[in-house]
């Protein structure tokens, strides 16, 4: 099955378990608001994200597409320093060289294990970066199931112009896994989306790394595979980085109206 056929296909099942989480809480299913230009860019954000991991993860163990899309914020501090002109001291430019060196040696571009495909959940960590700066540009007055909802519509619809290219026959089996994904895909999308909207980022991204020891043990369990010592360490990097740049990064306003997040 082809990535935009599955991510079409998940997507129906997870905007209707949203569609139907808003109206029992008593909300329209479509708002207004929900087409502000924050909320728009960022599922535009969520698509490109979205179809750059599930393709990497499609050609890469899950460790290695794992561990490349939590350089997020390595790509943050650079983010922050270019388009937002923030001061960046040169222990952190420091932090994100090391950050860098660690990605070298889990690519090791050099050796024969090297895949293009790499280059994917890099480009969706690049776009995690932007996101969540957009997300901290959302409307406080806006609920966050909206935000969810639309961010899944946009990756819904991104998925069936993709899966048009190149559709193939659906089996009960494909879709009943899809179904599954869409529950935990949606959970997701809307416990990352209220965290990152109620407290600061400094906080909420260390907690994202946890995926890399999950993605390892899955890794392992299901598909045999063990990371290189190389990886290991190249792991170690990207999170001893990353977690400096957070522990660092100038904190947010956290007085804010949240009652409606």
């Amino acid at each position: 099955m082809g990535v935009g056929q599955m991510l079409f296909i998940r997507g129906l099942f997870a905007v209707a378990v949203f569609s139907f989480a808003l109206r029992v809480t008593g909300r329209p299913v479509i708002s207004q608001s929900a087409r502000s230009k924050w909320v728009v860019l960022r599922a535009l954000c969520e698509c490109g994200i979205t179809i750059c991991f599930v393709t990497g993860l499609s050609l890469l163990p899950i460790a290695t597409a794992s561990t490349l899309v939590w350089t997020s914020p390595i790509f943050l501090a650079v983010v922050a320093a270019v388009m937002l002109k923030e001061h960046v001291t040169m222990v952190r430019w420091l932090a994100v060289l090391i950050g860098f060196a660690g990605v070298v040696l889990i690519a090791n571009p050099a050796s024969a294990e090297f895949s293009p495909a790499m280059l994917l959940p890099l480009a969706a960590a690049a776009l995690i970066s932007i996101r969540d700066l957009v997300t901290r540009q959302l409307d406080t007055s806006l609920h966050s199931l909206y935000v969810t909802w639309t961010t899944l519509v946009a990756v819904t619809i991104a998925g069936l112009l993709i899966s048009l290219l190149d559709w193939k026959p659906v089996a009960v089996t494909q879709i009943i896994w899809l179904a599954a994904s869409a529950i935990f895909l949606s959970s997701a999308y809307f416990f990352q989306i209220r965290a990152v909207r109620l407290g600061e980022l400094s906080l909420v991204a260390p907690f994202s790394y946890t995926g890399i020891v999950v993605a390892v043990f899955y890794g392992f369990v299901v598909w045999s595979e063990l990371p290189s010592m190389a990886m290991i360490f190249g792991i170690l990097l990207i999170v001893s980085s990353g977690l400096y740049i957070l522990s660092n990064q100038i904190a947010s306003p956290v007085h804010r109206d949240i009652s409606n997040s």
